[in-house]
């Protein structure tokens, strides 16, 4: 069965929500600078061109971005993911949203010694030691 995730919420919220990396590990990014980020990554994965639309969906996103930057709560950040999708919906058309709540975040391949990622009909192997 193939995981389905919504674009990149959530790559900024999952630091929020999984705990952040280590001060030193990555640079603090500005709300405006993950706003931009954000809005390029949605923009090429819909393949939006409406300038309004982009304008009104980088707003959305740096609202949230300065949000983020306040929250200190997992529960803070699980309602602001819940009131972003909701706020995403009302600005894409229904057909961009299906497509950006149905998008594939594509992984990277897996090692073949990790079992539990094989297809159901390859046998499962221990690998060699």
């Amino acid at each position: 069965m193939k995981r389905r995730l919504v674009i990149f919420v959530f790559a900024g919220l999952c630091a929020s929500v999984f705990g952040q990396n280590p001060p030193d590990c990555q640079p603090q990014r500005t709300p405006e600078e993950i706003a931009r980020k954000q809005n390029a990554m949605l923009s090429r994965e819909l393949g939006l061109t409406d300038n309004a639309q982009l304008d009104t969906l980088y707003r959305m996103h740096l609202k949230y971005a300065r949000l983020r930057a306040a929250s200190n709560t997992r529960a803070e950040d699980l309602q602001r993911l819940q009131d972003m999708i909701k706020e995403l919906q009302s600005i894409l058309t229904p057909e961009q949203f299906d497509r950006f709540m149905n998008h594939e975040v594509q992984t990277r391949p897996r090692h073949p010694h990790l079992l539990y990622n094989q297809p159901s009909d390859t046998p499962r192997t221990r690998p060699a030691p």
